[in-house]
């Protein structure tokens, strides 16, 4: 089974799901379902402030305002949350920022191991520079 982080240093909701539908297992199914889009880029866009991706054990996700719940980042930059189905924006998706420095990001945390892979505002690319030299003697 694929696990985040294995073949790309950090998996958004596009690359995760398409290695798991690739695999003879009882949830390709599901994930050929997550990466139908269309659904989700035809609804109306909520037009308030946009929700912050993070990466958590290699994986860019996002966080629900609404249920707590999180979801993989995509890359139309859109989020619906499949627990709540962003009811308290009546169903409209939401729009997803991602930092501006986001491939340097995703370089300094690919030198880490899987379960050390984690970013989030407002950690810069400097303090994870920081943190592999003091913890990791990664050069």
């Amino acid at each position: 089974m694929y696990i985040a982080g294995i073949k790309n240093t950090i998996d958004t909701g596009d690359t995760y799901f398409r290695e798991i539908a690739k695999e003879p297992i009882a949830g390709s199914r599901s994930a050929k379902e997550k990466l139908q889009r269309a659904r989700i880029i035809a609804l109306p866009i909520y037009d308030g402030k946009p929700l912050e991706a993070r990466i958590d054990h290699s994986r860019w996700i996002v966080d629900c305002p609404n249920c707590n719940s999180a979801e993989f980042a995509f890359e139309d930059g859109l989020f619906f949350c499949s627990l709540c189905k962003n009811s308290d924006t009546q169903g409209k998706a939401r729009k997803v920022k991602m930092p501006k420095d986001r491939k340097k990001i995703e370089v300094i945390l690919g030198k880490r191991p899987i379960k050390n892979r984690h970013w989030t505002e407002p950690e810069t690319v400097e303090d994870l520079e920081k943190e592999n030299k003091l913890h990791l003697e990664v050069i």
